[in-house]
């Protein structure tokens, strides 16, 4: 049980979800990784291109994956009242 423990405490800490968090907000908000469904172009704006919806779920990941490796202490979602 001992090597299940450390095992588990070495994927689930702050480091590994929250990074895990940041990495994949930035290649969902940088990449194309799905169909033509989620790249479709809602508006666009000058300085930071074109809005879509899968944009958008890539900056909701990326601001999670902050306030993991913050410990709360910068929360732009105000997911720690919650947790």
């Amino acid at each position: 049980m001992k090597v299940l423990s450390d095992i588990q405490g070495f994927l689930l800490n702050k480091w590994t979800m929250g990074g895990s968090l940041l990495i994949v907000g930035v290649a969902t908000l940088n990449g194309n990784l799905f169909g033509d469904t989620l790249n479709m172009v809602w508006f666009s704006l000058p300085v930071v291109g074109d809005i879509t919806l899968l944009r958008i779920m890539g900056l909701l990941v990326l601001l999670l994956g902050v306030a993991v490796l913050t410990d709360g202490k910068f929360d732009p979602l105000d997911v720690q009242e919650e947790v």
